[in-house]
């Protein structure tokens, strides 16, 4: 080997291994920078007429293990959508409390049979009588505020689909832009890798709201399709699109028109819906299941319960003719069959015994449509009424209830069923979670930076550089004595 040839090597081995010490310490760095991957530096043989002439930095590589973080990614994206609904059944779950919470719509139940046993014992107590017209108040209250919940919970659900497909939207413009900058960084043979970090993060959060994989395209490019077939990217970033509502009520649906739909290029991908490229997981179809399966489930079982106290206590006042409202009304007319959907919402006090509507609370002793006081000690009316409120009945289908029990089994029971589903969500989100996170670890092992073997990695770049600088060294001397001689 000439001395040139000599030179050659040593001062392209040294350019290299200062590139890769400005890798390794790169990596240092950034090894806790949340998105970074480990970076390496690829060198190849320089050849020149068929003669070594060298090393050369042929590129930085990101340490990638693309199977793994697909996997990762739609485990992330099915605990986001179990997160989601585990909070909504712990939300419905806490208002309507346990059954021996002193608040529980249970409690509320036992309230109004309490009241009225004493009621019946003592007839001509007009506290009595206004403490059980105050019970069935708060039952009635009781359920107003459930079935607000549960359409607050529709349209705070509605509002954030909204908001997560306008943040989605933005970001797929920015992974396109991302694109065309990795494009042009390889391109033209510059470091493309914090640049293809950035995009990672940005795929990593859409697919929380939405599962994605990826499509490696030329350059560097990546397309973004959902995993049931659908490009969110294609060269383009195409976008999602969705109307928000400005209000819900019980009887609006997604079926009936009143809500909106999802989709992309118009291909409709609405969560739970029977279509092929419906989405079933991600952050927006847990938002979907609140708002188009689980609130209104909620909201079913409430009228259903609502429906059994009212007709409870239809048909059984002597002083009333048959079909006229009873002491639960539906916003003060008689209850029609027909219109279950949202009558939690509407069950009302009937105005004859309610002194705030210019009735009179003495008429739960008397006869709804009594004109006129009766018997002061007369219980037999008060007797019917606590009677019809625990015979064991079969519940309304809307509860989800079988057999035969009272009104307050009834609510017990529908206490018990959201209790449950709150548990079996919980239980969902934990192995969802679990396995998402083994999957995290699993990324972080096989891209993250490990730094005592970067540091190891240092020590051999130290020495390379040092065999280089030798070899300069040598070289010199050598060249030195030529010239004396």
């Amino acid at each position: 080997m000439s001395i040139s040839s000599a030179l050659l090597n040593a001062t392209s081995g040294l350019a290299a291994a200062s590139r890769r010490a400005d890798i390794v310490s790169n990596n240092v760095a950034n090894a806790l920078t949340p998105g970074f991957a480990r970076r390496d530096v690829s060198v190849s043989e320089t050849v020149v007429n068929g003669r070594g002439a060298g090393v050369q930095v042929t590129g930085v590589t990101r340490a990638t293990d693309q199977a793994i973080t697909t996997d990762r990614r739609l485990a992330e994206s099915a605990s986001s959508r179990d997160q989601i609904i585990a909070n909504a059944h712990a939300t419905f779950n806490g208002a309507l409390g346990e059954p021996d919470d002193a608040f529980s719509l249970f409690a509320q139940y036992q309230n109004f049979e309490s009241s009225l046993r004493s009621l019946s014992q003592t007839p001509e107590s007009q506290a009595l009588q206004s403490q059980t017209l105050d019970t069935a108040r708060a039952l009635v209250s009781n359920f107003h505020d459930l079935s607000a919940q549960a359409q607050s919970a529709r349209l705070r659900a509605d509002g954030e689909i909204a908001q997560q497909v306008s943040i989605i939207n933005d970001t797929l413009k920015q992974i396109e832009n991302l694109n065309s900058a990795v494009s042009a960084a390889t391109a033209g043979g510059r470091d493309a890798t914090a640049l293809e970090d950035q995009r990672k993060v940005l795929i990593d959060q859409i697919s929380e709201t939405i599962p994605i994989r990826e499509v490696r395209r030329d350059r560097g490019k990546v397309d973004l399709i959902t995993d049931e077939g659908v490009f969110l990217i294609a060269g383009k970033a195409q976008e999602i699109e969705f109307t928000p509502a400005n209000t819900i009520g019980p009887d609006e649906t997604l079926a009936s028109g009143d809500l909106s739909e999802l989709s992309v290029n118009g291909v409709v991908i609405t969560p739970g819906g029977d279509g092929t490229f419906a989405l079933r997981q991600g952050g927006l179809a847990g938002l979907f299941a609140v708002r188009d399966e689980i609130a209104p489930q909620f909201q079913q079982k409430l009228d259903g319960l609502a429906r059994d106290v009212i007709e409870r206590f239809e048909d059984i006042d002597p002083t009333l003719a048959p079909g006229d409202p009873a002491l639960f009304t539906d916003a003060g007319a008689a209850f029609d069959p027909t219109a279950e959907t949202g009558l939690a919402q509407r069950i009302a006090i009937n105005a004859a015994v309610d002194p705030a509507q210019g009735g009179a609370a003495w008429r739960l002793r008397d006869g709804l449509g009594a004109a006129a006081q009766g018997p002061a000690g007369s219980a037999a009316i008060i007797t019917t009424l606590l009677d019809a409120l625990t015979e064991l009945k079969a519940p309304p289908a809307g509860t989800g209830e079988s057999g035969f029990l009272s009104a307050a089994n009834i609510a017990a029971n529908v206490t018990t069923s959201v209790g449950q589903s709150r548990i079996i969500s919980e239980t969902a989100l934990a192995a969802s979670s679990a396995r998402a996170q083994s999957l995290v670890d699993a990324e972080q092992r096989a891209v993250a930076v490990d730094t005592d073997l970067e540091l190891q990695k240092l020590l051999l770049i130290e020495q390379a550089y040092a065999a280089n600088a030798r070899v300069i060294e040598t070289a010199d001397a050598l060249l030195r004595r030529l010239i004396d001689l």
